[in-house]
């Protein structure tokens, strides 16, 4: 995307955003989530935090101390989004994401105890900085109108390239056909391709539900087309088989990561350096490859794993 379309893309997912957090207030009230967590340096080496939690309590202690210390770790992930987020056949959260939100957080405390907090996506961010729980074990796109309500890890969890899935039986058949008066495109809610979405196909009629719906409302035609991540495809091609792949190259790249409190850099720290080793010893690339990439790369979307850069500009000098 162009500056401009970049600019343009940023003020409408700060529109969005905006807009689900006033209804969310609204609706709820202040009393019932606790009202917006207070999130301020509270020590002079920066590795504490001050944040009222929804339930009245406060703490001045970096997670990572929490974490190492043996307190219970509430973790936010809305779990509708195999393979990275989901419950597994014995019912226990499972996927790309979350067990490696469990892998660095026992790697932290061997003994670490995990309650998951079961939050829909579009209401993540303003439930962390409220105090609902304490880190994220989903990744999500790193928008700057998201960095003012949390903070997130400076390296990157997965790459998200986001592809079209068209009905078979719509006339659209290629991107340039999308952005047409009458032409029905299903998005996620509150996402980052809601957002991008309605800057490139302006004349487009959107329709916003959540991830399983928008896919649904193409399958049955209802819309021409949905617009997803790849990790989303091959899932949804093999549940539908009126849905195909809209030829030509992903639409767009974003970068997903985990996300902490605004003001933990101690803890940031640790996902940082836990995110770089990791990557270095080729742990995402590998797991991404099981539970995202072979797959992805099978239904013929293009799909890029995690890598060191150092790593690959190293063996391409050598």
């Amino acid at each position: 995307m162009d500056r401009e379309l970049h600019r343009r893309v940023q003020d409408e997912h700060d529109r969005l955003e905006s807009g689900t957090s006033r209804r969310q207030f609204i609706t709820r009230g202040a009393a019932a989530v606790g009202g917006l967590a207070l999130l301020a340096t509270a020590c002079d080496d920066g590795g504490e935090v001050s944040a009222a939690a929804a339930d009245g309590d406060s703490s001045s202690r970096s997670l990572f101390d929490r974490v190492r210390d043996g307190e219970t770790v509430k973790v936010g992930a809305d779990l509708t989004f195999p393979p990275l987020q989901l419950r597994d056949e014995s019912g226990e959260p499972a996927g790309y994401t979350v067990e490696l939100a469990q892998a660095m957080l026992t790697d932290l405390n061997r003994d670490v105890q995990l309650e998951f907090v079961e939050v829909p996506f579009g209401e993540l961010f303003g439930a962390l900085a409220a105090g609902r729980f304490d880190v994220s074990a989903i990744g999500a796109t790193i928008l700057p109108s998201r960095a003012q309500q949390v903070m997130f890890a400076g390296q990157p969890l997965f790459i998200e390239n986001n592809i079209i899935l068209r009905n078979a039986d719509s006339p659209v058949t290629s991107a340039d056909q999308l952005n047409a008066a009458g032409v029905r495109l299903a998005v996620l809610a509150g996402s980052a391709q809601e957002a991008s979405a309605r800057q490139l196909f302006p004349n487009a009629e959107l329709v916003s539900l959540e991830q399983q719906p928008a896919v649904q409302e193409a399958a049955t035609g209802r819309a021409d087309a949905v617009l997803l991540g790849e990790f989303n495809v091959a899932g949804a091609l093999e549940a539908n088989s009126v849905l195909e792949v809209l030829e030509g190259p992903a639409l767009f790249a974003d970068i997903n990561t985990w996300f902490m409190p605004l003001g933990d850099f101690r803890m940031k720290a640790w996902v940082d350096n836990w995110l770089h080793y990791n990557t270095i010893r080729g742990r995402l690339s590998s797991f991404w490859n099981e539970r995202v990439g072979n797959a992805a790369r099978a239904a013929g979307v293009p799909t890029v794993p995690v890598y060191s850069p150092w790593l690959g500009a190293a063996a391409a000098i050598d």
